[in-house]
C-alpha cells in the first residue's frame, strides 16, 4: 500500500478537497506508486501562462483556462524503480484505480488519457480533473 509524500501532499494544497481525497484513496489501492509533480497541482493565471507559452500546456490560463487554475485538476506521475516515470502503461494503469474510485465516490472525473479530439488524443495522460 502506497501513501503521498509530504511533497506530493503540499503540491495538493488549494486542490479541491474531494479530488484530493479521490487521490489519497487511489493511491493506496493503486498497483503502482505516483505522486504529484510541481505545477500538478493548483496554478495561477500567470504560471499557466508560462506553460502555456513552453508549449506544455493547451490553456493559456486567459482565454482558456486550466482545471488547475480553479483547483479541479491534478496531474501524477508513475514512482517506479525508484524514479519518476510517464509511461503510457503505468500512467494508465493509475488511471484504472483514479477513476475506479472516482466511480465509487459519485465523482464526475475525466481522464486526460481520454481526450478525443485530433489534437489533444490522449496527449495528457498524467492529468485527471473533476467535473461538476
Amino acid at each position: 500500500m502506497f501513501e503521498f509524500s509530504n511533497r506530493s501532499l503540499k503540491r495538493l494544497e488549494g486542490v479541491n478537497p474531494q479530488l484530493i481525497e479521490l487521490m489519497k484513496k487511489a493511491i493506496a489501492r493503486s498497483p503502482i506508486d505516483f505522486g504529484i509533480p510541481a505545477d500538478g497541482g493548483k496554478r495561477t493565471a500567470e504560471r499557466q501562462k508560462e506553460l502555456y507559452d513552453k508549449g506544455v500546456s493547451k490553456c493559456d490560463g486567459t482565454i482558456t483556462k486550466s482545471y488547475h487554475q480553479s483547483g479541479n485538476a491534478v496531474d501524477v506521475y508513475a514512482y517506479v524503480d525508484g524514479k519518476a516515470s510517464w509511461d503510457v502503461e503505468h500512467l494508465a494503469m493509475i488511471a484504472g484505480v483514479v477513476l475506479s474510485v472516482a466511480a465509487e465516490m459519485n465523482l464526475n472525473v475525466r481522464w486526460g488519457g481520454t481526450f478525443g479530439s485530433r489534437v489533444f488524443k490522449g496527449w495528457d495522460r498524467p492529468h485527471f480533473e473533476i467535473r461538476d
